[in-house]
């Protein structure tokens, strides 16, 4: 597919724990080897840590673009604290548990918490699992747990970030490189018409592969991952053209590394035509509902492609960077992956729009951050996403259907702007606050003789986080 790709733009992880350019870390020197020491001797017991966060946020009344009747902002807050528990046997073996609680945004009055809802319930538990040596090099994972496999830290990558799984896992480490296979359960129960037969059948969707990651030298690391989802649900026979069967392959290649004062990060991946949209937090709903705006919303007609490279370079305490990146063929990346006003709706409350969302992307950018003193920084961002709209959406079109879409499949959008900024200031180690604010300008395409209003949306963010 052709397209025209305007230069200009910047793109940032950016609005979440040190989603700055030096969230990207290149060592400068090479840790001095240690002499072999005798294995400690493990003491059983209990270890807590835990985090905290608090956001406010406030985006314009044209976050619709102008296409309703809204004449107002909004202001919305949201508290959360979690709390990781980690208990040790004698042998070495472990237990892991993750408690959240009161994730949960203001003005819900008597009847927050909510009970029907899990992600507004008072507490709740998001990882429970054990750990199992066998021997120094293998340790077998069982159970609930989340899983990153990228270049950059949790809520940050572009593919397959911080997701929640049920299975198991190894961890198994061969010299400098850790390989990770893995086979997790994603669905059990079928749609509506048939989860009877497919729970007394069995017939569940799984997911297995295998991640590898290992450093080629002091500086550069180089990883990978390959994986395979089977997906035995019976098709819905409920409402035709609603395909709940999702299955096919998955995989990336990604490295990060630095050369002196030059910095590079970059991944490329790769969904079947049956899994696109599958790491973008969408649910694949279960026939029980068969509105527009709850239909299908993972797999469509073509293999997703998608990928980024984000070379960067220091200047004493300028750090500029240039992220060139493409989705194509109805490919999502991760919510993690983005921009304040573009993508990143998983540490940017005020995102107004997906990457990757409605059609195939084209972006690139550059990306300035500033160190003003040791505990404040400041990242300036210049954006711009061209994008060639898909003309059908769902299982059988050329795109997934995302929420976004389901809401007006009229919108397409043709490109947009953004400029956004990020101050983070550190208070203390440990805790740290982070003011951002940015300005979409989207323009869209001209459907069946109607076109969307395109006014500019603004959005604001405070966040404080807590680690300890």
């Amino acid at each position: 597919m052709k397209k025209v790709l305007v230069a200009g733009a910047a793109l940032m992880l950016v609005s979440g724990p040190a989603a700055t350019v030096h969230a990207i870390h290149f060592p400068t020197t090479e840790p001095a080897a240690a002499a072999p020491a005798k294995k400690a001797e493990i003491k059983p017991g209990v270890a807590l840590s835990g985090d905290a966060r608090v956001r406010l946020g406030y985006t314009s009344e044209d976050y619709d673009f102008g296409n309703s009747n809204t004449d107002s902002g909004r202001t919305d807050m949201d508290s959360r604290v979690r709390l990781n528990i980690t208990g040790t046997a004698a042998g070495g073996a472990y237990a892991k548990a993750r408690i959240r609680m009161y994730e949960s945004l203001m003005g819900d009055l008597d009847t927050d918490p909510n009970p029907n809802d899990l992600a507004q319930n008072n507490i709740w538990v998001d990882i429970a699992h054990v750990g199992i040596p066998f021997g120094d090099d293998f340790t077998l994972e069982l159970g609930k747990y989340r899983s990153t496999y990228g270049p950059l830290g949790a809520t940050h990558n572009f593919f397959y970030d911080d997701v929640h799984l049920t299975g198991g896992r190894g961890i198994w480490k061969i010299g400098g490189v850790t390989v990770n296979p893995f086979i997790e359960w994603m669905e059990e129960s079928g749609n509506y018409a048939t989860t009877n037969q497919n729970r007394r059948d069995d017939n569940d969707a799984i997911r297995y592969g295998i991640h590898a990651k290992g450093k080629i030298n002091k500086d550069w690391t180089l990883g990978g991952m390959l994986g395979y989802q089977n997906d035995e649900r019976l098709e819905d026979n409920i409402t035709p053209g609603l395909n709940y069967k999702n299955d096919g392959f998955f995989g990336s290649i990604y490295t990060i590394g630095r050369s002196g004062a030059f910095g590079f990060v970059g991944e490329l991946a790769v969904t079947d035509s049956g899994l696109n949209n599958f790491n973008a937090w969408e649910d694949d709903f279960d026939g029980a509902y068969t509105t527009s705006a709850t239909a299908d919303r993972i797999g469509s007609d073509d293999v997703g492609w998608g990928g980024y490279v984000f070379p960067n370079y220091q200047v004493d305490k300028l750090n500029i960077g240039l992220n060139l990146g493409f989705t194509d063929g109805g490919f999502t990346p991760d919510r993690a992956f983005g921009f304040v006003m573009l993508g990143s709706s998983d540490n940017s409350r005020i995102t107004a729009m997906r990457i990757g969302d409605g059609g195939d992307w084209l972006w690139a950018g550059l990306v300035a951050e500033y160190s003003i003193s040791e505990s404040l920084k400041l990242t300036g961002n210049l954006v711009y996403a061209d994008v060639e709209a898909w003309d059908t959406r769902g299982p059988n079109g050329e795109g997934p259907t995302t929420v976004a879409a389901a809401v007006n499949n009229a919108w397409q959008i043709d490109n947009a702007w953004e400029v956004s900024a990020v101050l983070q200031y550190t208070i203390s180690k440990g805790a740290d606050v982070f003011f951002s604010a940015g300005y979409l300008k989207p323009e869209f395409e001209t459907v069946n003789g109607f076109t969307p209003e395109d006014d500019g949306a603004f959005g604001a963010l405070s966040r404080f986080e807590l680690k300890f």
